[in-house]
């Protein structure tokens, strides 16, 4: 008797710890982000349509969030993300999310990264408390031994390649700080751009080679943003691309999307420290992120897909510790 007694307590026990194990699953856990002035973010790191009919469109959209300076943040669930309606030729339509996977890092790989900053004039209202180069500064310190990092800026009619690759990151740091206070110009970004991609092939013996683009602004010299993406494409390079401001999202988000780079928005500046914190990750394909898939459709069943057109909304991210961020998204569908 006292056998089956004890067989019936395990077995008691052991539903109750399945049972309580299942009903946490749903529950992200809440770690507070660190104290390091910054603000969480995220970066858009791929967008695909996967079905279309005339009524309605499937896509899926991998996004990648960081919780602090030093954290991706890994604890969200589905309830995390959503997108609000929006008017889609002419109806009202509506986002489900029909699947959220959490996706792991794979193994790290070495990479060659050239910080590309704008130094056009508007920097100086866009980011007046310079955190793009604290981002910078941080970014630097996480090089790791294997990887290099060249430094170069644009502004006025031209770019300025200020570093070439290397390792030296007190040197990299000590060149970042004498970019304060020296914005002025206009954004010849497409040029700055395209030249940053012919140097990076030439100069770099890594397996990632990538350019890394911060502005605030529009393009204000010669090229466009197809040549830079086709350039990238044919030279093995990827586009990382941090936008700030009053700046053409939709663009940068395409140039990353189409060189499987990443692309983030900062609608506070201090969101570019816990991004560029966690941009190490981001290059060495080493970052968890969340493969997310929605479907979108009109509110009272009319078919808003027929024939072709663009979607430009944003994604709604809310963390376990409190707080919400919008992450900006675009596609074209056909």
């Amino acid at each position: 008797m006292m056998k089956q007694i004890n067989f019936l307590t395990i077995i008691t026990l052991l539903a109750f710890s399945l049972f309580s194990c299942n009903k946490g699953d749903d529950t992200a856990p809440i770690i507070e982000p660190l104290d390091d002035n910054s603000l969480p973010s995220a970066a858009i790191l791929g967008v695909e349509v996967m079905e279309k009919t005339d009524d309605r469109l499937k896509f899926r959209m991998n996004i990648a969030v960081f919780r602090d300076s030093e954290n991706i943040e890994e604890n969200l669930n589905a309830s995390a993300f959503a997108i609000d309606s929006l008017q889609i030729a002419g109806y009202h339509s509506g986002f489900a999310n029909d699947l959220t996977n959490r996706v792991q890092g794979g193994k790290a790989g070495n990479y060659s990264a050239l910080l590309l900053m704008d130094q056009s004039g508007s920097i100086s209202s866009t980011d007046p408390e310079n955190y793009r180069l604290d981002a910078a500064r941080i970014f630097s310190l996480n090089l790791g031994a294997n990887n290099n990092v060249a430094l170069w800026s644009f502004s006025g009619s031209n770019y300025k390649a200020i570093l070439d690759f290397t390792t030296d990151t007190a040197n990299v740091i000590r060149e970042i700080e004498n970019l304060r206070d020296k914005e002025g110009g206009s954004t010849p970004l497409y040029r700055s751009q395209y030249e940053a991609i012919t140097y990076t092939k030439g100069n770099s013996n890594k397996a990632n080679k990538a350019v890394l683009t911060f502005t605030d602004g529009q393009n204000s010299g010669s090229g466009n943003s197809e040549e830079v993406v086709n350039h990238a494409k044919s030279q093995g390079i990827t586009l990382y691309n941090i936008g700030l401001g009053d700046v053409s999202t939709d663009l940068l988000l395409q140039q990353a999307v189409a060189t499987k780079g990443a692309f983030m928005y900062a609608k506070d500046a201090k969101q570019l420290i816990s991004f560029f914190g966690n941009l190490d990750k981001l290059l060495s394909h080493t970052a968890t992120y969340y493969q997310t898939e929605w479907t979108v459709r009109s509110k009272s069943g009319e078919k808003p897909f027929q024939g072709q057109g663009q979607i430009k909304h944003e994604v709604k991210v809310t963390f376990p510790f409190g707080g919400q961020i919008s992450v900006p998204f675009s596609f074209s569908y056909q």
